[in-house]
């Protein structure tokens, strides 16, 4: 499968850390079957008070929304949660606080994955940072040695095991929620 991002003009990143680049980004935003792997997924639950939806991939668009057995409208605020707050009314039920909210049913189907057209230009931008860091520990060989005093080790750099700050500063908006 082709990449997603390329190389831009004159750089020396080969296609294989690219590719490795790409699958490290897919892997921390939750899409472990890649950046392109575009897929529509259905989820269901119960909506709370919140009337947020929250998602079990990033979403791309939302594909259909039933809520309580009927078509409902909701807003992808982040690519992680949709916001049904409209949808969410509250009853009274003369307990201690007043109020309560039912807890509604719904069935949420949306796409997740991209195009190459359609990649955010931040996850290109985090893709070719990742990259150009797997090219910079290529290019040392992974070899490290360090010096004190008459004592000198040299042993092999571990791979890269993460991804950088600069790298996730870009994601921040695709990444997955933590409660």
């Amino acid at each position: 499968m082709a990449n997603l991002v390329e190389a831009p003009a004159g750089s020396p990143l080969t296609a294989e850390q690219l590719a490795s680049a790409e699958a490290l980004v897919a892997a921390r935003l939750g899409m472990p079957e890649g950046l392109a792997e575009r897929a529509d997924v259905g989820e269901s639950g119960e909506i709370g008070s919140s009337g947020l939806i929250a998602l079990g991939r990033p979403a791309v668009s939302i594909q259909s929304l039933i809520v309580a057995g009927a078509p409902g409208i909701g807003i992808l605020k982040t690519p992680w949660v949709v916001d049904v707050s409209g949808m969410v009314r509250p009853y009274l039920t003369g307990g201690f606080l007043g109020t309560t909210y039912a807890r509604l049913p719904y069935i949420v189907t949306y796409t997740t994955g991209w195009t190459a057209e359609a990649l955010p230009e931040a996850i290109k931008q985090a893709v070719l940072s990742v990259a150009g860091e797997l090219a910079a520990q290529e290019a040392r060989g992974g070899v490290t040695q360090e010096r004190m005093g008459p004592v000198s080790y040299t042993y092999a750099a571990p791979a890269v095991a993460g991804l950088s700050d600069a790298a996730l500063a870009l994601l921040q908006p695709w990444l997955p929620l933590r409660f």
